[in-house]
């Protein structure tokens, strides 16, 4: 599915109808955010997180690489960047025990490190439009 966004705004508010959709379920949920710098992978993420519930402020994790948000339901809701790491990286900050779990996975420039997500990743591509604020999101499970 091809989505057009006019606006970070719009942007926020289709992270926020898929959050919704995600507490529906109880089972893993990875997400695979694509797109250049600037194209609003973190803007997503945001909103994303927000409406699943956590209050906490999120921010990119590039220098930190992951993040761990615990929801008022007690599950786990991680926020890795992989634009600086491997996916051998990312094995040694137990991404894979994490992959085991009913968690909610938000892997930004997920990419470079798909051979570790699972099968029925959601993948999000996110590319700039041709007006300053434009972008065009595309949602794939594979």
């Amino acid at each position: 599915m091809k989505v057009k966004s006019l606006s970070s705004k719009e942007t926020s508010h289709l992270a926020a109808v898929l959050g919704s959709e995600i507490t529906k379920t109880k089972s893993l949920v990875v997400l695979g955010l694509v797109g250049d710098l600037g194209a609003g992978k973190t803007t997503f993420t945001k909103s994303l997180v927000k409406a699943l519930g956590s209050k906490k402020k999120v921010t990119s994790p590039t220098f930190l690489i992951m993040r761990k948000f615990v929801l008022k339901n007690k599950r786990n809701v991680y926020h890795i960047d992989a634009y600086r790491v491997t996916a051998h990286d990312l094995a040694h900050l137990g991404v894979k025990e994490i992959l085991k779990s009913p968690n909610i996975v938000v892997v930004e420039w997920a990419d470079k490190v798909k051979h570790l997500l699972p099968k029925g990743t959601i993948w999000i591509n996110l590319r700039h439009g041709k007006k300053e604020n434009e972008r065009y999101l595309t949602f794939n499970r594979r």
